[in-house]
């Protein structure tokens, strides 16, 4: 297996002598190297590729914000991470765009270790280098129109409601990516990752909220006119409804409320990889979903022919290098193929595989596309196929519920 490259950079040397000492038991496994300013580290990226640059904030001439602007326009491939011992609020939110996780000073060996190992965990996977270099040079996910539209009037209340705004991020795909994205970088200090779009709201507070959508655009409308076949309306609620059967196969299964918060938003983002390559490979996207519908055939069967990765795989790696826990990235790169020899009983997998099966086969949004049956060998190597007729009838009556309340 080929090491992989990592680049430092800060401006002050001590600090990176000392990465190399706590970094020292890595040399087996990553290729290093060291630069005390952005100009150096582009030299260094110009005349070796890298894998990962991780970068201080604040530094004399380029800062790391300007710097990780510069990588991402001149090699998007690249992961960029922060790792600042400056953690004011303005400072953490211009990195936003520009970086895929912030790390705080001091960082322990482990986490350090730990951040670069998650972000990195999936290249292997991408042999279509143009797919991989996309994931990688995504800044924010779109949102429905009709959702951010709602989203801005109530920011511009004189008093918005963080209750609002929590309900309607919590409804969104792109919106929750987004939130958990920041709330889940070491910015904020918390001990545990947040799953629940509505407590990451509560966290973030009106006045971050505010900075995020209106003055950094963190938020985008999908733009409907350049992918006419594309219904982002019906994505919407295929996810939304995969979240909420998630969520009620574990609740049936008495899970604890931070594991039901991961299969809520495992589910409701299993397919964000779809909204990914439709918002950014609009021509071959549209020529995957109408061979799927004339052929017969699944969707992500036609991604894997296209791009050689399904939105599965995509969602995932985005979603990974954003940091958000190992969990729920594994939910969504398996939900269409969990793996053949599962850890026995419950698991945030199990509960997104089944729920997105149980949507397809409850709700059929357009016949002309290929069924999405449960993977009953998963399902039985788990021991837990004998729950299916329980989630089944579950998941009909959430169904119900949630059309009456409509």
């Amino acid at each position: 297996m080929n090491k992989k490259r990592i680049l430092f950079v800060d401006d002050e040397q001590h600090v990176l002598d000392a990465l190399r000492r706590m970094l020292h038991g890595m040399r087996g496994q990553w290729e290093m190297q060291f630069a005390t300013s952005g100009n150096a580290a582009l030299d260094i990226l110009q005349a070796s590729p890298q894998d990962v640059i991780v970068a201080d904030m604040r530094m004399p001439g380029m800062d790391g914000v300007t710097l990780l602007d510069e990588v991402r326009t001149r090699h998007p491939g690249v992961i960029r991470l922060i790792l600042s011992g400056h953690s004011d609020t303005n400072t953490a939110l211009k990195s936003v765009r520009h970086a895929h996780q912030f790390l705080l000073k001091p960082c322990k060996a482990e986490e350090l270790m730990a951040a670069i190992a998650r972000a990195t965990t999936f290249q292997d996977i991408f042999s279509n280098e143009a797919v991989r270099t996309v994931v990688a040079r995504i800044e924010t996910l779109p949102s429905l129109p009709r959702t951010y539209l709602e989203l801005m009037r109530e920011l511009r209340r004189e008093e918005p409601s963080l209750r609002v705004i929590g309900e309607l991020v919590n409804q969104d795909v792109g919106m929750s990516a987004n939130i958990l994205k920041l709330v889940n970088s070491a910015f904020f200090g918390l001990r545990t990752h947040v799953s629940s779009p509505v407590h990451a709201v509560n966290l973030l507070g009106t006045e971050i909220i505010k900075a995020l959508i209106i003055s950094l655009h963190l938020f985008s409308r999908f733009n409907m006119d350049r992918f006419p076949g594309f219904s982002l309306e019906l994505l919407w609620k295929h996810s939304l409804t995969t979240g909420l059967f998630a969520k009620t196969i574990a609740q049936i299964e008495g899970r604890r409320p931070p594991e039901i918060d991961d299969c809520f938003i495992s589910g409701l983002l299993h397919d964000v990889g779809k909204l990914l390559l439709a918002a950014n490979f609009e021509e071959s996207y549209q020529e995957v979903l109408a061979r799927s519908r004339a052929e017969r055939r699944t969707v992500h069967d036609m991604e894997r022919e296209a791009f050689a990765a399904s939105h599965a795989e995509i969602g995932a790696y985005l979603l990974g290098l954003w940091g958000l826990p190992e969990n729920v990235v594994m939910a969504i790169f398996g939900h269409h193929t969990p793996p053949s020899a599962p850890t026995p009983g419950f698991s945030t997998l199990l509960a997104v595989h089944a729920a997105n099966s149980l949507e397809h086969e409850l709700v059929v949004l357009n016949a002309d596309y290929a069924p999405h049956p449960m993977d009953t060998a998963f399902l039985q190597t788990a021991a837990m196929d004998h729950r299916i007729e329980v989630w089944r009838k579950a998941c009909a009556r959430r169904l119900t519920e949630e059309l009456h309340l409509e």
